[in-house]
């Protein structure tokens, strides 16, 4: 496909060859994999601990509790980064108004 930086013809809105190397690091697809990564995880842990009801263990609780700590962060972080992505395209969007 060439250089992604490249502009070859009229790719599609999102397409990697339309975005440049700093689009590709903050894309939502990416975030969203991640909180979802974590979900399956909690989901996983949650599921082993139903099935053996009679012997949970504190370290399954600590555990757990680490796992919701952890997609909580997840997708704190996922909101802030596409919050202030938002901001910044609206702030860019008043300049050019200006």
């Amino acid at each position: 496909m060439g250089n992604p930086l490249t502009y070859t013809g009229s790719p599609a809105p999102g397409d990697a060859a339309y975005l440049s190397d700093q689009e590709k690091g903050i894309s939502l697809k990416s975030l969203l994999d991640v909180v979802n990564n974590a979900t399956i995880s909690a989901k996983a842990k949650l599921n082993q601990m139903q099935a053996r009801r009679s012997s949970i263990s504190i370290a399954d609780m600590f555990d757990m509790q680490m796992l919701m700590n952890h997609l909580s962060q997840l997708s704190e972080m996922s909101s802030s980064v596409v919050s202030a992505a938002n901001t910044s395209v609206m702030s860019m969007a008043r300049s050019i108004k200006s």
